[in-house]
């Protein structure tokens, strides 16, 4: 018998037929002599609904008030899951952030995950239920109601796994495991069967979507194996865990972002001018995709920082009016692709990367190499082309010799 956590998001719950299918699959999984805990996501579309609501109301929403309408939706699925459960026979009971006491920070909208009480969970559990949890919420130290931002059901899922020492969490979503590259781009992309957790953290960090990195970042700190699958065709998917061996192909895969800007910032009298960047940055929490930082031919620092679009729009307004002097520019409609795997840097890719974008003449506005990835920053409309190529050049080549 094994403790399973598995996590639904919303495009598996987003109506009645695809929660009686989830019904379904989570009471085989109980039939089969599991301890079963649910985690689902608001139903496909309304998280966006609810907030489209509420800004027709007020331009700029409380937080507090935002968060707790935004909670609902989870708990709609959860009531229905439970109810689809019971129609099949087996005992469900929903539990939502606040009754399972999931401690946050009072970030609201971005809360941070304290602790998590696993004494109602295993109450449950021991009595046969299986046990519905509402995802991407907490509470905070003055009973306010929290959401996680992006990936908090992911999030939600990973911490109840540690705090019952689940043997595994199950990730379902409408995607069938990790791709080697979006298949949607590149037709060649293959499914990994498997993925290290720093691989997987690089991935979510250098754009792909399909787990965030914040809960893989806790499966690693508290050794929780991950399965992403598929809640439509149940098949087995990629499984992200604590080592993969060193002998396979270096890198592991392709991703991109698209829709990034270029703030670079030259003429910098010193190190403190740096540290002012930095304050800006760090007060926005800004998040930072790549950065480089050096000195220019005539002595003065210069730096250079990768974000989204609008957040780089809305930090350049800040830099400028921090700094007053230096020389600003700001570079929109960007993209950028990474090769993501262990032992990069010592495999001596950037060479072959070069290659392929000098045949191109494909012009690149920065380059970031580490022991796990090897990012290039180029023009938006090249991001589709760059990332076909260095799939072919990085991992197509390697598995045809």
């Amino acid at each position: 018998m094994a403790l399973i956590v598995q996590k639904y998001g919303g495009t598996s719950v987003k109506d009645s037929d695809r929660l009686r299918e989830v019904a379904k699959w989570v009471v085989k999984n109980k039939a089969e002599g599991n301890q079963m805990v649910v985690v689902v996501s608001a139903p496909g579309g309304m998280t966006d609904s609810l907030i489209k609501r509420a800004e027709e109301v007020h331009k700029t929403p409380s937080g507090r008030e935002l968060d707790r309408l935004l909670s609902v939706g989870e708990q709609i699925s959860a009531s229905l899951l439970a109810m689809a459960i019971g129609e099949l026979g087996y005992k469900a009971v929903s539990l939502t952030g606040p009754q399972l006491e999931i401690k946050t920070t009072n970030e609201f909208n971005n809360a941070k995950i304290l602790g998590i009480s696993s004494e109602k969970i295993v109450e449950r559990l021991e009595a046969g239920y299986i046990v519905i949890v509402t995802g991407f919420q907490g509470i905070d130290e003055d009973g306010s109601i929290t959401t996680l931002g992006r990936g908090g059901s992911d999030t939600t899922a990973v911490a109840v796994g540690a705090a019952i020492s689940a043997d595994q969490v199950e990730i379902y979503t409408d995607v069938d495991g990790v791709y080697t590259a979006d298949p949607r781009i590149v037709e060649d992309a293959r499914k990994l069967s498997s993925l290290s957790f720093i691989e997987m953290i690089e991935m979510a960090g250098k754009g792909a979507k399909v787990l965030h990195c914040r809960s893989v970042e806790l499966a690693a700190k508290y050794g929780i194996d991950i399965h992403l699958r598929s809640a439509f065709s149940w098949e087995e998917g990629t499984w992200i865990r604590g080592s993969e061996k060193m002998e396979k192909a270096a890198v592991r895969g392709i991703t991109h972002v698209k829709g990034v800007a270029k703030i670079t910032v030259d003429q910098l009298e010193s190190n403190g001018s740096l540290g002012d960047v930095m304050d800006v940055i760090e007060a926005r929490g800004s998040d930072i995709l790549l950065i480089n930082q050096g000195l220019t031919r005539e002595g003065q620092f210069e730096i250079s920082l990768l974000l989204k679009e609008e957040e780089a729009v809305r930090v350049a307004e800040l830099l400028r009016e921090r700094l007053g002097g230096g020389n600003l520019s700001l570079k929109p409609s960007l993209g950028m692709v990474s090769a993501v795997g262990i032992g990069i840097r010592s495999n001596r890719l950037q060479g072959r990367v070069a290659r392929v974008v000098n045949n191109e003449e494909m012009r690149v506005e920065m380059i970031s190499s580490s022991e796990t990835s090897l990012s290039y920053v180029v023009e938006g409309a090249q991001v589709d082309r760059l990332k076909k190529l260095m799939h072919y050049e990085l991992i197509e080549k390697s598995l045809s010799a």
